[in-house]
């Protein structure tokens, strides 16, 4: 009998090379089965400001799996900087991990910066730094605020890295034009230091996305092992031609400095060439809803009104940006301006599903519910595969009692996405209307641990018991209702109704006189208020029990308690 082939040899599972109450650092082999595409060498990480111990994760692991790399990174707990102590003495575990052989120190901002404070420390000759901090302490960068409030004294004494501490071979890449970048890299540029400063201007704090690509990725890393910094220099102009990270991020930029028509260009430039539409719309909405939204909120609704009137003009051959101004303005409550842009935008381009979403509430909010209907229908015509509209076409379908044609719509989503919690409350409404309630409950109580503190959906849930003829296990459905969403004025019915229904009528009038003097506009709550009548009795006023024992016994018993 010939002898069974030998199973592949399994990789060394990721063990923890050090830990304590700052960092965590975690050794993860070379993947197996993955031919490493560069000289031998092992990739050595420190994360970014919001990047937390997860199990084995380690920042950067994704990129170094696919080249086939072995990774050890260093994971902070907080927004600590890495500090000195704590890399001090994780240092000589990192190092007999490494064994002398060739490494490079990878980070971005917070991480950035300590791939060029401790490379030198850890044995490591090369490292790759991306928009990195000089230091967060306010004496070293009083014009960078960013950072000042994680400054802690006893824990970054000497952050700014010194030339004892400069690697061998160290690229930082930030943007020249963003101050505080600049500031930071101005200082780490100084001669002493001998950093070589790779400019990436107009991006931003956003220069990693440059790397993103993981072919890129893979050539820069080689050149900085091979301290080439002029093959370097001519890869990320060249690259700045190719990649539609760049033409978007500078476009994000211009957007800012109210460049509007230069931005549209260079995103235009950026989903010709492969970035996903999504991206653009997301950024906009980002940024446009943020400005309106701090003008509001320090009571400069005229000046950010006239902010989107004058976009509108600016961006009329923008279907994206007028997207997101119409959504703007259905969010500060002026629905009836939003139809003119969501209209705009559709002229320009019909593939854009939100805008079916927008303009369908907003010609609903008009009372032009045929209309409404019509658009949402023509949305999934033009633009298929929105859940978002699929469910705000169910509903529709449900007001006009469509309920064969809404189940549709919310079939068409669970199909793909079987745990929609959108998707499953709209059928149940179906069943509801069906007269199925049971049924309907079912569906209900699959959204709970999805959406545990849904009021909308407990609310229902809860009518849906009442009507089944269970107000006690209702009842408790109203109740965390009421505490996620103190406004609801149909969770507050509810639970008066489950209170009356299993008999506890005082306390059923408490809650209507409650939620009555808590939503004084609600004529729903005003009307179960007055049919229910004033409470017979105050509530009862709940008193901490009275510990009886003598002091010495009390003493005694705290004393020698487990706790």
């Amino acid at each position: 009998m010939a002898p069974e082939p030998a199973l592949p040899e399994e990789p060394p599972a990721p063990r923890i090379l050090y830990e304590d109450a700052e960092i965590l650092v975690i050794h993860r082999p070379a993947p197996a089965g993955v031919a490493m595409a560069l000289p031998p060498f092992t990739l050595v990480t420190f994360a970014e400001l919001t990047f937390r111990p997860d199990g084995h994760a380690v920042w950067g692991q994704e990129p170094a799996a696919r080249l086939g790399l072995p990774v050890i990174g260093f994971v902070a707990k907080r927004e600590n900087w890495f500090p000195a102590a704590a890399v001090q003495r994780a240092a000589p575990a990192v190092r007999a991990a490494l064994g002398g052989t060739q490494a490079l120190a990878y980070g971005y901002s917070m991480g950035g910066y300590a791939a060029l404070k401790y490379a030198r420390l850890l044995g490591i000759t090369r490292v790759l730094s991306v928009c990195p901090q000089a230091s967060i302490d306010p004496v070293d960068v009083p014009t960078d605020k960013r950072f000042h409030k994680f400054f802690e004294r006893g824990l970054h004494a000497n952050m700014r890295p010194s030339a004892d501490e400069a690697p061998e071979f160290a690229v930082m890449l930030a943007d020249p034009y963003m101050e505080d970048d600049r500031v930071n890299a101005t200082l780490l540029a100084a001669p002493e230091l001998g950093i070589h400063w790779l400019r990436t201007p107009f991006v931003g704090h956003a220069s990693i996305w440059l790397l993103a690509e993981t072919e890129f990725l893979q050539k820069v890393m080689g050149m900085v092992l091979a301290a080439d910094m002029a093959a370097l220099s001519h890869s990320m102009r060249d690259r700045r031609h190719h990649s539609p990270q760049w033409f978007f991020r500078v476009g994000v930029n211009a957007f800012i400095r109210g460049r509007y028509h230069l931005a549209a260009r260079l995103w235009d430039r950026a989903e010709q060439i492969g970035l996903h539409r999504s991206t653009r719309e997301h950024e906009v909405m980002h940024i446009l809803s943020g400005t309106i939204s701090r003008m509001v909120s320090k009571g400069r609704k005229g000046e950010a009104h006239r902010m989107v009137l004058h976009l509108t003009e600016v961006h009329g051959n923008d279907a994206v940006v007028l997207a997101q101004i119409g959504h703007i303005l259905i969010g500060m409550g002026e629905g009836d301006m939003a139809e003119e842009p969501f209209r705009a935008s559709l002229a320009l381009r019909k593939d854009i599903q939100h805008v079916y979403q927008g303009l369908s509430l907003v010609l609903g909010g008009k009372g032009k519910r045929d209309e409404a209907l019509a658009i949402a229908e023509q949305g999934i015509r033009e633009a298929p595969g929105d859940a978002a509209l699929h469910i705000h076409l169910g509903f529709m379908l449900l007001n006009f009692a469509r309920l064969e044609d809404a189940e549709t719509q919310f079939n068409i989503v669970l199909s793909q996405m079987p745990d929609h919690v959108g998707a499953l409350i709209g059928k149940s409404h179906v069943l509801g209307a069906y007269g199925r309630q049971a049924d309907a409950v079912e569906l209900v109580k699959q959204t709970l641990p999805l959406a545990p503190h849904d009021a909308g959906n407990r609310t229902w849930l809860g009518q849906l018991l009442l009507v089944l003829g269970q107000p006690a296990e209702a009842e408790e459905h109203f109740r965390i209702a009421v505490e996620h969403a103190p406004g609801n004025g149909a969770a507050h019915i509810g639970l008066a109704r489950s209170l009356e229904r299993t008999g506890r009528l005082d306390e059923a009038r408490h809650v209507a006189a409650d939620a009555a003097a808590a939503l004084p506009h609600d004529a729903r709550v005003q009307a179960i208020h007055r049919r229910m009548g004033p409470p017979a009795e105050p509530r009862p006023v709940e008193v901490e029990p009275v510990d009886q024992r003598s002091g010495l016994r009390r003493f005694l018993s705290a004393f020698f308690s487990r706790e």
